[in-house]
C-alpha cells in the first residue's frame, strides 16, 4: 500500500473511532508542493478533495488529469 494511502486510512480510522460514522465531514489531502505522481495513487484510491495555495501550480499539475478524473475537487 502506497504511503499515502496508508496515512489517509489511518486519520479516517482515527475519525471513526472518535466520532463514530455520525460526522459528516471530508478529509482535504495537502497536495501543494507534490509532484502529480505522488498524488496520483490516492486518486486511483479514491479521494476526490485535495487542497493547493498557488493557482499557477494547480494548473499545471492537475489540467491533465482532471480530465480523467472530472470529480476531483480542488480547494
Amino acid at each position: 500500500m502506497h504511503k499515502s494511502i496508508n496515512n489517509l486510512t489511518i486519520i479516517e480510522e482515527q475519525i471513526k473511532s472518535r466520532f463514530g460514522n455520525t460526522l459528516k465531514s471530508k478529509i482535504i489531502a495537502v497536495s501543494k508542493t507534490f509532484p502529480i505522481d505522488e498524488i496520483e495513487p490516492l486518486i486511483n484510491y479514491g479521494h476526490i478533495h485535495f487542497g493547493e495555495n498557488k493557482v499557477q501550480e494547480a494548473v499545471d499539475k492537475w489540467t491533465n488529469i482532471k480530465t480523467n478524473f472530472q470529480n476531483l475537487k480542488l480547494h
